[in-house]
């Protein structure tokens, strides 16, 4: 089976892992991920041109990755949660209080060792633990302009350099908020279905 894969970034990353390890084993699988910015661990970090994404912008958000998140890795793969733990600032509970600070929750967590409740790292520390698990020869940097579904036979992979189309028996947004991916579902529709959120980036607040 021909496998497309929309974003390298950590969703394209973790989902490419999954089907690796939970297809059936003895069936050959083609896997290509297209990504439309350089993510290969030789790539230069230089920003100087203001191009950046949100896989390899080095400064910005951080997050933290809960009880529940950190068993989802650790099935996946087990040097993908070590790598995360070593990266990251793991801690052994989660406690919240109240303004007066009364204790209102504390969590722990039992059955590891060292005992670890939550990770807290940056965006890009997290998406660097996926993507140096998958091999760079299957990520080719090509922007994607349009996926066209078909059911009676292969899937249509458009490019926005012109290039030649592709076609694959499954293609996998990974592709955010603005996928393009996803007007392919619904190609009736003249209007984004499901819009990413409104921003507030730009709102001013009155002084």
């Amino acid at each position: 089976m021909k496998i497309a894969i929309i974003g390298a970034g950590i969703s394209g990353c973790a989902v490419y892992l999954a089907l690796k390890k939970r297809l059936p084993a003895g069936e050959e699988h083609e896997y290509t991920i297209y990504e439309a910015y350089e993510t290969s661990a030789s790539s230069p970090q230089n920003y100087s041109d203001g191009d950046v994404h949100s896989s390899s912008f080095v400064v910005g958000a951080g997050l933290a990755i809960c009880p529940n998140g950190l068993s989802c890795v650790r099935r996946l793969d087990e040097d993908i949660y070590h790598a995360i733990t070593r990266m990251g600032y793991p801690y052994a509970y989660q406690q919240m209080k109240s303004s007066h600070g009364w204790n209102l929750m504390k969590m722990e967590v039992s059955g590891s060792n060292p005992k670890i409740n939550s990770v807290s790292l940056s965006r890009h520390a997290l998406w660097r633990c996926f993507r140096d698990r998958v091999p760079d020869d299957i990520v080719v940097n090509k922007r994607v302009a349009s996926v066209v579904a078909k059911p009676d036979g292969r899937n249509v992979i458009k490019f926005v350099d012109g290039s030649p189309d592709v076609e694959a028996d499954l293609v996998i947004g990974a592709d955010g908020l603005k996928s393009v991916t996803k007007s392919a579902l619904f190609p009736e529709d003249k209007e984004d279905r499901y819009p990413p959120p409104v921003s507030y980036t730009h709102l001013t607040l009155p002084t």
